[in-house]
């Protein structure tokens, strides 16, 4: 990952006496949850560029909203709900097309297999490319997805089952085309 990111730049962004998380604490968390958000962000967007900004704004958004005392996996749920919510407020404002660029190295299969998946995870939309890596790669069930996207479980679940087929579907399509 890049070290652009500056945990002491970001903390200096926020009011020393005002947050309750030390740089210590911080740099523990951004280590244990940043690997995976990125991942998360490259999945859906595709674009490392958005990918490392948008991040970076978690982070900044998390300090800054000094949230109450949560447990690991919520605090996990929590930045990817903000992280998010960002991308979303970026594709609303138009700032960023979802999936301009294919990054390279998020997928560790086959190049056969790579193409097929790249070429399914362009033709899905944003919302189902999130919830296909929130459930996939990030192993998140129905209530853990809901509460980093703020969806119901409910919906959750009918729109997974949704992009799970449409995948299935333009992957068929993709191998019977050779």
């Amino acid at each position: 990952m890049d070290e652009s990111f500056s945990v002491a730049g970001t903390l200096s962004l926020v009011d020393k006496e005002a947050t309750a998380m030390d740089e210590q604490e911080f740099r523990a968390l951004h280590d244990a949850t940043a690997r995976p958000i990125l991942a998360y962000l490259l999945g859906v967007m595709g674009r490392r560029d958005v990918a490392e900004d948008v991040l970076q704004e978690t982070y900044c958004r998390f300090l800054v909203r000094q949230p109450a005392p949560m447990d690991a996996n919520e605090t996990r749920r929590y930045l990817f709900r903000i992280a998010t919510n960002l991308l979303r407020d970026r594709w609303r404002k138009g700032d960023d097309e979802p999936w301009q660029e294919v990054s390279e190295g998020w997928f560790s299969v086959d190049v056969d297999t790579q193409m097929d998946v790249r070429a399914a995870m362009r033709a899905l939309k944003p919302r189902e490319r999130e919830l296909l890596w929130l459930a996939y790669v990030e192993g998140m069930n129905h209530a853990e997805i809901a509460a980093a996207t703020g969806l119901s479980a409910l919906s959750v679940r009918m729109l997974l089952f949704r992009a799970r087929r449409k995948a299935a579907g333009l992957l068929l399509a993709e191998r019977s085309t050779r």
